[in-house]
C-alpha cells in the first residue's frame, strides 16, 4: 500500500485494526516486528512487558524407548498466552537432520550422533540459526539459565545412557534426574565437571511409587532461587494422574524428601523432556500460577500432550 500525499499507507491503518491484527499472531518475533514498525503502531499495540515463552513437544515414530537423539519428526509448540498450539512451516535447516535436545524453546540439531562435525540451535519460528562448538559425541544439549564465567559456555559430560527426564542449572551445580530414578548433582566450576554426588530416589518415594501402577519420573527444576524436585506418577495405559514437589536438603545423608511444597506463590513450573523451566503468573499473566504443566513427547498426535496439575485442587486440568 503506497502513502498518497501527506498521509494514508500502512502507517496511517486504525488503531483498532492494527490492534485486532496484533491479537491474532501467534509467535513473540511477529509482536516485535508490529512494534518496529512506527510510533503510531506501537502506541496502538500492547506493550511486550516480555516475550512469551513457548514449549517444544515432538513426536518421532521410529524411537528407541531409551533414545534422546532421533531424527527430527513432527513438531508442535504451545504459547502460554492462550493456550495456542501451532504447528511450524519452516523446514529445518539442510545437512542437521538430528535433534538431540529441546531447550528452552529451541531445537538442537546435529548432523551425526557419533562423530558430529556440525552442532546448531534452531528456532523454528524466527528460524534463526545460533551454530555450537563441535563436540566429541553428542547425547543432548541444555541451555544453562544459571551462566557462570567461570567455566566455558559449552561442556561435555560422559553420562551413561538412559533418559534424561529432568536437567537444571542452579549455583553453579547442574542436576540431572534420570528415568531410572537416579539424580546426579555436578559442580561445573571444575573442567571437566565433577559429580558431587549420586542419589538414588526410590527408596525415599517407594511407599508412594507403589500406589500408582506406571513408572515415575522425577524431574528437577529451578524455581524462585531454590531447587526443586518434582516427581510425576503414572496410571493405567502410562497417563500422568498426579504429581508431587519437594524442597530436599541437597546435602542431607540420606535425602530427606519429607518437606514438600504446596504454594509455588506466583510461579509455575514447565517440565518436558530434559528441559525444565518455573515462570511467573505476573510476568506471564496467561498461564496459572502454583502449577505444574507437563509437556508429554512421542504421543500420538498429541492428543493430549498438555497436562497441568494444580497443586491447590490437586487435581488435574487438562
Amino acid at each position: 500500500m503506497a502513502r498518497r500525499g501527506g498521509g494514508g499507507g500502512w502507517i496511517s491503518l486504525p488503531a483498532e485494526l492494527i490492534n485486532e491484527v496484533s491479537d491474532r499472531l501467534p509467535a513473540d518475533v511477529d509482536q516485535i516486528h508490529i512494534h518496529q514498525v512506527c510510533s503510531h503502531w506501537r502506541a496502538s499495540t500492547a506493550p511486550l512487558a516480555a516475550c512469551r515463552p513457548w514449549i517444544v513437544a515432538g513426536h518421532d515414530r521410529h524411537r528407541d524407548h531409551y533414545s534422546v537423539v532421533n531424527p527430527i519428526g513432527d513438531r508442535s509448540f504451545w504459547l502460554p498466552r492462550g493456550g495456542t498450539r501451532i504447528q511450524p512451516r519452516a523446514h529445518a535447516p539442510a545437512g542437521v537432520p538430528y535433534c538431540c535436545g529441546m531447550p528452552r524453546g529451541w531445537l538442537a540439531l546435529t548432523d551425526d550422533l557419533r562423530s558430529p562435525t556440525s552442532l546448531i540451535l534452531w528456532d523454528p519460528l524466527s528460524q534463526a540459526e545460533i551454530p555450537l562448538p563441535t563436540l566429541t559425541t553428542v547425547a543432548q544439549v541444555f541451555l544453562s539459565g544459571d551462566p557462570s564465567p567461570r567455566h566455558p559456555w559449552t561442556s561435555q559430560l560422559e553420562y551413561p545412557n538412559g533418559r534424561i527426564e529432568g536437567a537444571a542449572f542452579h549455583h553453579c551445580r547442574f542436576y540431572i534426574s534420570t528415568m531410572n530414578m537416579w539424580l546426579d548433582i555436578f559442580d561445573l566450576q571444575h573442567h571437566p565437571p565433577k559429580r558431587l554426588r549420586r542419589i538414588y530416589l526410590y527408596p525415599p518415594l517407594q511407599a508412594r511409587c507403589r500406589r500408582f501402577p506406571g513408572r515415575p519420573r522425577p524431574h528437577v527444576v529451578a524455581c524462585n532461587n531454590q531447587m526443586l524436585l518434582v516427581m510425576v506418577y503414572r496410571g493405567l495405559y502410562n497417563a500422568i494422574v498426579f504429581a508431587e514437589v519437594y524442597s530436599p536438603d541437597w546435602a542431607a545423608q540420606p535425602l530427606d524428601l519429607q518437606d514438600k511444597v504446596t504454594d509455588l506463590g506466583d510461579y509455575s513450573l514447565f517440565l518436558g523432556r530434559g528441559d525444565t523451566l518455573a515462570l511467573s503468573a505476573k510476568e506471564f499473566p496467561a498461564i496459572r500460577r502454583n502449577c505444574v504443566y507437563f509437556v508429554e513427547h512421542d504421543t500420538a498426535k498429541h492428543d493430549r500432550w498438555l497436562v497441568v496439575f494444580d497443586l491447590v485442587t490437586r487435581n488435574l486440568a487438562l
